[in-house]
């Protein structure tokens, strides 16, 4: 029988699931328009699958392989970024890598976000300022990561949902402000929101408590569809999804609980990414909290769900 894996390109329904045929770029939508997704990677049960399917689907085996000598190629190409009391030798390689590992501040003392100067010439310059995320593509950083996961080289996640979508948010004086926030990603143990930096400063930064409101029907509607059945369902939602204006979808937080940090592209989309544990998240006018975690629970099931029968049907 054909390999199976989850992902974007063709998705078919198998008693009631959903098995794909892909690579390692694959994800798999649940809305036709791609306002929530799940990649592999995002899970450590889905790591530890392709992780065991790389050795036995001879496509994977060939896409990782692949990705890991493009990588390497990287060792390559020299970069020179000069402090205030040195210049530092290394390798575009290593930027990826140290950028990826958290290390940039524990091996030469110099940022990710700030900027710094760099040469991509020889040690004596010329030299460029810029942060050092100017000088990844995205792609490939992308793929330093899945590489990276499936050589044990990074932690893996519990479990995380993908979107685009806006909700609104409110704040002030009778919550007179209003605004719009941009939903990242469902965790199992909060949400991810983002704005715009210049936002954020101006607005949500000088409040002590923001409210936002996210659709509870769907929340509701949602538990307990099968993955083909909730994919039909959300896919509904063109470019709203989980948006709601409705008092009884309140929820308030106080911003000090609010962890804060800027993307790793800020230099090129001056984005503020937001967190907040669902602990201290209070529902307003009756607004179940658990509803979100049951939610991410329920899509966690499925996943799960979906990539055993991946398994199933290889071993068939």
């Amino acid at each position: 029988m054909t390999d199976m894996l989850v992902s974007s390109t063709s998705i078919k329904s198998i008693q009631n699931k959903v098995v794909v045929n892909g690579l390692l770029n694959d994800e798999l939508f649940l809305s036709e328009n791609g306002n929530i997704i799940f990649h592999w990677a995002d899970f450590f049960e889905t790591c530890e699958y392709i992780k065991q399917a790389i050795e036995s689907q001879h496509d994977l085996k060939q896409d990782f392989d692949k990705k890991e000598k493009v990588l390497k190629r990287l060792k390559l190409i020299p970069v020179w970024m000069k402090g205030q009391k040195q210049v530092i030798q290394t390798t575009m390689y290593n930027l990826y890598e140290q950028a990826i590992l958290n290390r940039f501040n524990l091996v030469s003392n110099l940022g990710t976000i700030g900027q710094i100067e760099l040469s991509f010439i020889s040690s004596t310059g010329p030299y460029k300022s810029m942060p050092i995320s100017e000088c990844f593509n995205k792609d490939t950083y992308k793929d330093f990561v899945m590489v990276y996961l499936l050589r044990d080289k990074l932690p893996r996640r519990d479990f995380r949902l993908r979107l685009k979508s806006k909700v609104l948010v409110q704040s002030g004086h009778n919550q007179s402000m209003v605004s719009l926030l941009g939903i990242e990603q469902l965790t199992m143990s909060g949400i991810l929101f983002s704005i715009n930096a210049d936002e954020y400063t101006s607005f949500l930064s000088k409040q002590t408590e923001i409210k936002f409101l996210i659709d509870s029907a769907v929340l509701k509607k949602s538990i307990g569809k099968n993955l083909s059945e909730l994919r039909d369902y959300l896919s509904q939602f063109a470019f709203n999804l989980f948006y709601s204006s409705r008092d009884e979808d309140s929820i308030v937080c106080q911003t000090s609980h609010i962890f804060v940090q800027s993307s790793f592209d800020f230099h090129i989309n001056n984005k503020i990414f937001l967190f907040v544990n669902y602990e201290h998240l209070k529902g307003v006018a009756g607004f179940d909290i658990n509803l979100l975690k049951d939610f991410v629970s329920h899509a966690r099931f499925l996943i799960r769900q979906n990539y055993q029968l991946a398994a199933d049907l290889k071993l068939a």
